[in-house]
């Protein structure tokens, strides 16, 4: 029996046991009225290659739907991208962003899955426990489930339990809870974005776009 093993195995190994080890400690119910959620922060990240990465952060203000504030850090990506481990990626930087905030907020959106991950942590899961601040994920490609429901809009089924909602808005995205949110806060959310990708990160892509552009021009 090999008795050797390589430390790249071992770390990824550790890292999905804290993922795990999160996981356990959530619990699908609501801890915000989201009727009184006046702003909202929307964090997402560009990247040239693995050289660098562009990580921006913006408030919006949902009454006004309005940018409020907006900043963005640069780094080199903190570790190599992983399916399923993306809070190694690009959680580090998006702690760092959120501390130059200085107004204040009521819901984190994040572009990343929050529940319905393979292992019920993804990376809005992960920053939403570590700050204990509520959390909705929003990404692009289903890592885990069945989808069921109609043309536009169905759920996600996991192990039988729905742990998020697909939409369709020119292309398919997944949306679920990351932290102190339950399934039914997620929809009604989605709901007041009627039903289409939330306007915040669809601006704080933009913003990160531009700011990478620079680096390629």
């Amino acid at each position: 029996m090999e008795k050797f093993v390589e430390r790249d195995i071992l770390f990824k190994n550790f890292f999905e046991k804290i993922q795990l080890a999160i996981s356990r400690t959530v619990v699908l119910k609501s801890t915000l009225d989201l009727s009184k959620i006046k702003n909202v922060v929307a964090v997402d990240s560009a990247y040239k290659n693995d050289e660098l990465m562009v990580t921006g952060a913006i408030v919006w203000s949902l009454e006004k739907r309005e940018v409020l504030w907006r900043s963005y850090i640069e780094c080199k990506p903190t570790y190599p991208y992983t399916p399923g481990l993306l809070y190694l990626r690009e959680g580090p930087a998006i702690l760092k962003i959120l501390e130059d905030i200085n107004l204040e907020w009521d819901l984190l959106l994040v572009d990343g899955h929050g529940v319905l991950h393979p292992r019920r942590a993804g990376l809005a899961t992960v920053v939403g426990f570590i700050l204990d601040v509520p959390t909705i994920g929003v990404a692009k490609r289903l890592l885990v489930g069945e989808e069921a429901g109609g043309e536009g809009f169905g759920y996600v089924l996991v192990d039988g339990e729905v742990l998020g909602y697909w939409f369709r808005d020119g292309g398919k995205f997944y949306v679920s809870p990351g932290y102190g949110l339950s399934i039914e806060d997620v929809l009604n959310f989605m709901r007041f974005m009627e039903n289409r990708y939330p306007e915040p990160l669809k601006i704080v892509d933009r913003y990160v776009r531009s700011i990478m552009q620079c680096h390629r021009s």
